[in-house]
């Protein structure tokens, strides 16, 4: 198939996002891998120079970090703990973000802890993030579907940062196709 996916399912992707996210996108704007964590990859592979900073909101899925060492960047990890329900304040983002920051990096619904950031707290994460031009957003929203409590919302609503962000995603969680491993990001 084409290296960015079918137009077919690249167009579905679109509805799917437009429906569910209220996002709106273009299917030049899709990229189709095997599999979201081959998605982080590969942005990690384009994005980052040697010496780049990632920002991981912590706890974070075993994988990150390691993703972006391999593409030479620097994690720099901020933790978020039971006091804060695992979730990082936008506050301790702005004090983080330096000007080697590439990108922030992070999931919600949050693997492992379940964490899922609310609509006000992504808006003040984008009103931080807007002020910083050179800082893009990667948002692993995998596990969009497996909402106990809450609703999930994606950052990329955030209008002030959308050209800015990254949304990934895919199949094998939220529609139990683990062994299909098909991905993308918007």
């Amino acid at each position: 198939p084409p290296v960015p996916g079918l137009m077919e399912l690249r167009q579905a992707i679109c509805k799917k996002v437009e429906r569910d996210n209220n996002l709106s996108y273009d299917p030049s704007q899709i990229v189709v891998s095997n599999g979201a964590k081959q998605t982080i990859y590969n942005i990690c592979q384009v994005m980052l120079n040697p010496g780049d900073e990632v920002i991981i909101f912590a706890p974070y899925w075993v994988s990150y970090e390691a993703i972006v060492k391999l593409a030479g960047g620097v994690p720099v990890i901020l933790t978020a703990g039971v006091d804060t329900d695992f979730k990082v304040a936008a506050s301790d983002l702005a004090e983080a973000i330096t000007d080697k920051t590439k990108f922030v990096l992070f999931s919600s619904p949050s693997n492992p802890t379940g964490s899922l950031y609310t609509q006000s707290e992504l808006k003040a994460i984008a009103d931080v993030l807007e002020k910083e031009g050179h800082v893009f957003v990667v948002s692993d929203e995998i596990y969009e579907h497996i909402v106990f409590s809450g609703k999930h919302y994606s950052i990329a609503e955030n209008n002030n940062i959308k050209d800015r962000t990254i949304v990934v995603n895919g199949m094998s969680k939220g529609f139990a196709m683990t062994g299909w491993r098909l991905g993308y990001m918007a």
